[in-house]
C-alpha cells in the first residue's frame, strides 16, 4: 500500500474532525459575579436559592429576588410535550420571553438547577456537550480547613451525561478522595463528554421540553470535610457539528481503492 497515500488520508481526516463548537445557550456569564442583568440568557439575574426542589415543570416567571426563584430556568419557546422518561408532568406551553431570574447555587437540600429550551438551528447529526463553572463555595476562607468540596453531576432530559465531579478549593492539606473520584478545581470551566440528542432522548424543533440539569451532591458531613453550598457562574450548552468528508478525502480513497485495481490489470498484460 502507498505510504504517502495513507499519510495524506490521515491528515485530510484529523483536518476535517476539528471544527468548533458553537454556544447554542447561556445562562450568567463568566464573571466570577452575580450582577443583576436585563434580558434572561447571558443577562440573567442570579438569585439566592428557595432551600427546596420543585418538581417539573416549575414557572417561567420567578421574579428577580433572593429566594423567590425556583429550580427551573425557561428560555423563551413553546413547551408543549414532555421529552423525559420520567414522571409525567403537563409541560408549560408557550414562554413569550427569556425568563429573568435563576437559582445561583445548590445549598442544603436544594440540590438541583434545570435549565429548559427548544432545540433549534442544529443538526440531529451534531455532538453536544454541557459546560458550567463554579466560581464560590462553602468554607473556602477558612484557612483552617484541610479541604472544601462539592459533587456535581450533569443531566439531559433525565440521562446522565457527567457522572459526579467533585469540585475543591484545597487547604494546606492534601485532598483525600474515594477511589475513583473525578476531581476539579474551583473556577475551572467543566465539560463533559460529548453526547448524541438520540442519546438524552432530545427532540429538534419547537413544543419539545428540553432541560439540562446540574445536581448537586453535598458532602457537607464527610471527612474530610465538604461544603454545604457552592455557586453557580454560569452554565452553556454546546453543538460541536460532524463535519462531511471533504471531496478531497473521496478522492484519496476512491485512489487507494483503485491501486489494488491497476496493480491486478498490470499482472494480466
Amino acid at each position: 500500500m502507498n505510504k504517502l497515500l495513507l499519510s495524506s488520508i490521515f491528515v485530510l481526516g484529523v483536518g476535517t474532525s476539528g471544527a468548533g463548537a458553537a454556544i447554542v445557550w447561556q445562562v450568567g456569564m463568566d464573571d466570577n459575579g452575580w450582577p443583576v442583568g436585563d434580558g434572561g440568557g447571558p443577562n440573567a439575574t442570579f438569585v439566592q436559592e428557595q432551600g427546596v426542589i420543585n418538581p417539573l415543570p416549575g414557572v417561567a416567571n420567578s421574579p428577580e429576588v433572593n429566594q423567590q426563584a425556583d429550580n427551573d430556568y425557561y428560555f423563551a419557546g413553546i413547551y408543549t410535550t414532555q421529552v423525559d422518561g420520567g414522571p409525567a408532568y403537563a409541560p408549560l406551553g408557550i414562554v413569550g420571553a427569556n425568563e429573568e431570574a435563576a437559582e445561583r447555587a445548590f445549598a442544603g437540600g436544594d440540590l438541583s438547577l434545570r435549565y429548559h429550551f427548544n432545540l433549534t438551528g442544529v443538526n440531529a447529526t451534531d455532538l453536544f456537550s454541557v459546560t458550567f463553572d463554579a466560581n464560590n463555595l462553602d468554607g473556602t476562607t477558612q484557612p483552617d480547613v484541610t479541604l472544601r468540596n462539592f459533587g456535581v453531576q450533569v443531566w439531559v432530559n433525565g440521562v446522565m451525561v457527567m457522572p459526579e465531579v467533585r469540585i475543591y478549593e484545597p487547604g494546606s492539606g492534601q485532598p483525600a478522595w474515594t477511589p475513583g473520584a473525578s476531581v476539579a478545581l474551583l473556577d475551572n470551566d467543566i465539560t463533559t463528554s460529548m453526547f448524541t440528542l438520540a442519546s438524552v432522548n432530545a427532540q429538534i424543533g419547537v413544543g419539545f421540553d428540553n432541560y439540562v440539569e446540574l445536581r448537586g451532591i453535598s458532602h457537607n458531613g464527610d471527612v474530610p470535610s465538604g461544603g454545604n453550598w457552592m455557586g453557580i457562574d454560569y452554565v452553556q450548552l454546546n453543538a460541536n457539528p460532524v463535519p462531511e468528508p471533504s471531496s478531497a478525502l473521496f478522492v484519496l480513497v476512491s485512489a487507494l481503492v483503485a491501486v489494488p485495481f491497476m496493480r491486478r490489470r498490470r499482472a494480466h498484460h
